[in-house]
């Protein structure tokens, strides 16, 4: 006998979408401040510039673009798209190219972050909290994706 079809046909554990919202929305509201930060002079970093802590030094850095733009608006554009495919509908969708979207997205973001953690630590000497905050989002985001894609996967299709 077959089971009737429910909301969540892919059984995507419960806590999965709140969790994409939540850490994509974090995500977007750290990139959207850096992002602020960097086109005006009129928002004031809160982090300190004592040595190895000094957002302002890695936030102006040339380390701080990739191809004449700013990383932070790269980094609000990726937060923004893993919102869009964390939303419920993005979620429950059956496409399979929607999957690897979310999935591809989070890798190339955390290769970005190993790539932005790297040019902190040893090309400009300084680390930025925020980046940092932004940075961990970023990893969790992958996380979240990568335990549902798993999840979704190892279940096999109705017949």
């Amino acid at each position: 006998m077959n089971a009737p079809r429910t909301s969540n046909p892919l059984r995507l554990p419960a806590w999965i979408v709140p969790a994409t919202l939540v850490t994509a929305a974090a995500g977007l509201a750290g990139a959207a401040y850096l992002t602020i930060a960097h086109y005006t002079q009129s928002v004031t970093l809160a982090c300190p510039a004592t040595g190895a802590i000094d957002c302002q030094k890695v936030t102006t850095s040339p380390e701080s673009l990739l191809f004449g733009i700013p990383v932070a608006l790269l980094g609000l554009l990726f937060f923004a798209a893993m919102a869009a495919l964390g939303l419920p509908a993005a979620w429950r969708a059956d496409a399979g190219w929607l999957r690897t979207v979310r999935l591809l997205l989070s890798v190339l973001g955390v290769f970005f972050v190993a790539r932005l953690v790297y040019a902190e630590l040893f090309e400009i000497d300084a680390i930025c909290l925020w980046c940092t905050v932004v940075h961990v989002l970023a990893v969790a985001l992958f996380a979240i994706t990568a335990l549902a894609t798993a999840a979704t996967a190892a279940i096999p299709e109705p017949a």
